[in-house]
């Protein structure tokens, strides 16, 4: 199962809000002196990736442990805002499309929603500079349609919600107050901020994968905020089923699914160059790359069958080795068929290679077909290689 990591680490000397306590770890006991290595952790209550309570911005609302959890988990709503101008507001009108936050995600909360709303601001590309202050915000009005469509937890990959005061810090909030972080938690929603790694969900919903998202807090009684370990997992994209509409004495007749997951031709065309490019310029860490752990290749003309990448790996470094480089390598007589999350590509491919550190060449001209398919991340992983000698196809 691919797992992504949202979390900024946790670090000594660390970006912090301005004015919040700086991060300190430390070693406080170590194996040689005392058995066991300890590290002494001092930080604020909103460092790093972090959740925000209500009690965050009001006196009397609740506290992180007060909240249930099942608040903190739930399927991503993802929205690209990264085409709001650094230090702009984010509007409603950005915001009209994003769906209701969903039934219940927990029968025995059931005022908690099943969906969380992520922000993905770009910010994050930032991190540690200071960029990361001048950073997109919610505007009050779009916080309120935020809690109208029914959402009580929000993440996003910057600052704050609110804007940040950019320069020396006087202990005054940026716009003398926290609108969003206000409208947001007084409605009882939970805020994530200093997200990373959000291109990752964006992908896999993009795939049309759902994406699980967790958000826990360290559990501390009363606590205004906490930081958090942000993951999210995508979720199995359904898988395509084609349907026969009429069956004939001659072939049955095919209607394709466009499932969500489905290639189209052009992405299958686009990771069809990007591997035979890395090929070659004998590009060996791009061209593996394109292949999944678990894909397996037949090449004739060296009479092998193999099972995995890693051994195609191991075969391709020892061609390297004995001074094996790509000279030529030309393309045509392309062909792809799609089939749902899984495609075909096949082309007729002209190679000249130098086999050895004399010089020697060799040429050849094969029929190579390669089966792409979509990963649960959303990227187009290859799944199996077959090399012709004969150049028909197969």
């Amino acid at each position: 199962m691919t797992w992504f990591d949202l979390s900024v680490p946790l670090r000594t000397g660390m970006p912090v809000y301005p004015g919040d306590p700086e991060v300190r770890i430390a070693s406080a006991l170590t194996v040689e002196a005392d058995g066991a290595n300890v590290l002494s952790l001092a930080l604020g209550s909103h460092s790093g990736t972090h959740a925000d309570a209500p009690l965050h911005v009001g006196d009397g609302w609740a506290a992180l442990d007060e909240l249930p959890l099942s608040r903190f988990g739930g399927i991503a709503e993802i929205v690209d805002v990264r085409g709001v101008a650094r230090g702009g507001a984010i509007t409603t009108a950005q915001l009209a499309g994003i769906a209701p936050a969903g039934s219940p995600g927990d029968p025995e909360n059931p005022g908690d929603p099943a969906k969380i709303l992520l922000l993905h601001t770009g910010c994050a590309a930032a991190w540690g500079t200071d960029e990361y202050l001048k950073h997109p915000w919610l505007e009050p009005a779009a916080a309120q349609l935020i809690v109208d469509r029914g959402y009580r937890a929000i993440g996003l990959d910057a600052l704050s919600v609110d804007p940040s005061f950019a320069g020396a810090w006087d202990g005054t909030p940026a716009g003398g107050g926290f609108p969003a972080h206000a409208i947001l938690a007084g409605n009882g929603c939970i805020i994530v901020e200093n997200l990373t790694g959000l291109e990752q969900v964006q992908r896999a919903r993009d795939a049309g994968a759902d994406v699980e998202v967790f958000l826990f807090p360290l559990n501390i009684p009363g606590a205004d905020g906490a930081p958090i370990r942000a993951v999210a997992r995508p979720l199995p994209v359904p898988e395509l089923r084609p349907t026969v509409l009429q069956q004939t004495k001659q072939q049955p007749t095919i209607l394709q699914s466009t499932a969500p997951g489905a290639l189209s031709r052009e992405e299958v065309q686009e990771a069809a160059d990007r591997l035979v490019a890395a090929f070659a310029a004998t590009d060996t860490e791009a061209y593996f790359a394109a292949f999944s752990p678990q894909a397996t290749f037949i090449f004739h003309p060296e009479a092998q069958s193999l099972g995995s990448r890693s051994a195609y790996r191991t075969l391709w470094d020892s061609w390297l080795a004995s001074g094996w480089r790509v000279l030529d390598c030309r393309s045509s007589e392309q062909d792809i068929q799609l089939l749902g999350a899984t495609a075909v590509f096949s082309h007729r491919v002209a190679t000249t290679v130098q086999i050895d550190r004399e010089g020697g060449r060799d040429t050849s001209d094969e029929r190579e077909t390669i089966i792409f398919s979509r990963a649960l991340d959303g990227s187009i992983v290859c799944v199996h290689e077959h090399l012709s000698a004969c150049p028909v196809d197969v």
